[in-house]
C-alpha cells in the first residue's frame, strides 16, 4: 500500500488515526525483497470497492495520503494514459498474491487511481470474493506501497 503527498496531506494525516502495519505483512514484504514502505490510503470500502459490476478498488486522488508513484510510472498514468501491470497485491490474509493493473481515470473534474483485475472478473473474483480477505462494504482498509 502507498501513500501520495499532496496539498491536503498534512491536514489529513493528522485527522486520521491510521494503525501500525501488521508484522504478518512487514515480514512478508521483506519476504518478498520490499523495502520502502509508504501507506497511499486509508479508507472504508464502498459497494464500488466490493461489487462485481465494478471490479476495481478506487482511490480518489484528493485521499491519498504520500507519494507512492516514481517518475516514469507517474509519466505513464497520466501523460500517456497507460495502465501499469503486474502490480503485485498482498491479500488482507497476507497467505495470497496476486497481479493486478493500477491506472488514472478522471471523472467529474476528480482523479482516481484504480487498482483492478487483470482481466475482468479478476479483483472481486480472486480479492474481494475470496473469505479468507474478510472485504465486504464498509469494511476499513489500508492500501501501502513499497518498492523491490
Amino acid at each position: 500500500m502507498m501513500m501520495v503527498d499532496n496539498q491536503n496531506g498534512a491536514s489529513a494525516a493528522a485527522q486520521i488515526v491510521v494503525p501500525e502495519l501488521p508484522a504478518s505483512f512487514r515480514n512478508r514484504i521483506r519476504g518478498m525483497g520490499g523495502s520502502n514502505v509508504v501507506l497511499v490510503i486509508q479508507k472504508k470500502l464502498t459497494q464500488s470497492d466490493t461489487g462485481s459490476q465494478y471490479d476495481r478498488f478506487s482511490m480518489p486522488e484528493g485521499q491519498i495520503m504520500n507519494d507512492f508513484l516514481e517518475a516514469e510510472e507517474e509519466e505513464l498514468l497520466v501523460d500517456r494514459n497507460q495502465p501499469i501491470h503486474k502490480v503485485r497485491l498482498i491479500h488482507p490474509c497476507v497467505s495470497k498474491v496476486t497481479n493486478v493493473t493500477l491506472r488514472k481515470g478522471h471523472m467529474n473534474n476528480a482523479s482516481t487511481y484504480n487498482l483492478s483485475g487483470t482481466w475482468r472478473g479478476t479483483w472481486h473474483k480472486q480479492v474481494v470474493g475470496d473469505s479468507e480477505n474478510a472485504l465486504q462494504d464498509g469494511t476499513m482498509v489500508q492500501l501501502y506501497a513499497f518498492r523491490r
